[in-house]
């Protein structure tokens, strides 16, 4: 047992890098027992979508106003969603932003697709998985240095990333540490900090094991429903997502109860609550990690 001597998170946990799997073997050694995987050129080495570039889009949509987060002007809420962007600009603006320089401004969940549909064209999702939802696809676009903090997927669906051009470091938590991640009460979010982990705060901490990995120009990254992530921009980068339901219906039925209720639940708590409401969560998360502790050490 790790003592709170600690001052790094345990990120030793493995995980396969595979090319050219077959649906047989991604269902049996991945899907079905939800492990995630980094695949190499998911889409064949020679699909329209890993030769899409900076300039591309600068030059097809640089027009186009999108929505922007920035964590150095945001106010973070820990226990939040970040449901609006707090600003918007030129897309090739911001192309160029964050080719020149290391910068913390990101798009995220950005339908792309939407403003250029024969995107869609570029790549076809190959006959791995089931209930894979490609209609759906989502770009990411980050700057050096940009990060997206540590969650799960509201919806809790699976996610298969796609990196296109640059580099992404990739922190992955199996859900089966929620109560050790201190995750917040109707939310899929938590206040660790990756990084800086704070063992005094957060003694949990101590018992989980995590994935610590980078994908690059032509990896997809396969991460299970529930999985936590928390994702850097190594370098200025630009990927999408596709997702899929999960195999196991409970997982579907979590994804159904955190968008369709608990989110809306949070809301109107904190609407009318304010402070009051987050800091029941806080002291929610610390009741629920200690018994998770106190089960481990009696083990």
């Amino acid at each position: 047992m790790e003592t709170l001597e600690t001052t790094k998170l345990d990120l030793t946990g493995k995980i396969d890098v595979v090319e050219n799997i077959s649906r047989e073997d991604f269902l049996e050694f991945y899907m079905k027992p939800q492990k995630p995987v980094i695949i190499k050129h998911l889409y064949g080495k020679d699909a329209q979508v890993y030769k899409w570039t900076f300039d591309y889009f600068q030059k097809e949509l640089g027009e186009l106003e999108v929505g922007v987060f920035d964590d150095e002007s945001e106010t973070r809420q820990d226990d939040r969603s970040y449901k609006k962007a707090p600003m918007t600009m030129k897309f090739g603006e911001y192309l160029q932003i964050i080719q020149e320089k290391p910068t913390s401004k990101r798009l995220f969940l950005f339908n792309v697709f939407k403003h250029k549909k024969e995107l869609l064209n570029h790549f076809k999702f190959p006959n791995i998985a089931d209930n894979v939802l490609s209609f759906l696809p989502f770009a990411f676009f980050g700057g050096q240095g940009a990060e997206t903090r540590i969650h799960r997927d509201m919806d809790n669906s699976c996610v298969f990333l796609t990196e296109i051009a640059g580099y992404k470091r990739v922190v992955l938590f199996d859900p089966k540490y929620s109560k050790l991640l201190y995750q917040y009460p109707y939310s899929t979010h938590t206040s660790i900090d990756v990084n800086h982990p704070d063992f005094d705060k957060y003694p949990g901490l101590a018992h989980v094991q995590g994935i610590d990995c980078t994908i690059g120009p032509g990896d997809t990254i396969f991460m299970p429903s529930g999985w936590w992530h928390h994702i850097e921009y190594n370098t200025a980068g630009l990927g999408f997502a596709i997702r899929s339901l999960s195999p196991h219906y409970k997982d579907r039925v979590v994804g159904i109860l955190q968008v369709g209720l608990k989110t809306h639940i949070d809301d109107l708590a904190n609407k009318i609550l304010g402070s009051k409401w987050f800091d029941w969560k806080k002291n929610k998360t610390i009741e629920r990690a200690n018994r998770a502790i106190q089960k481990l050490q009696k083990k």
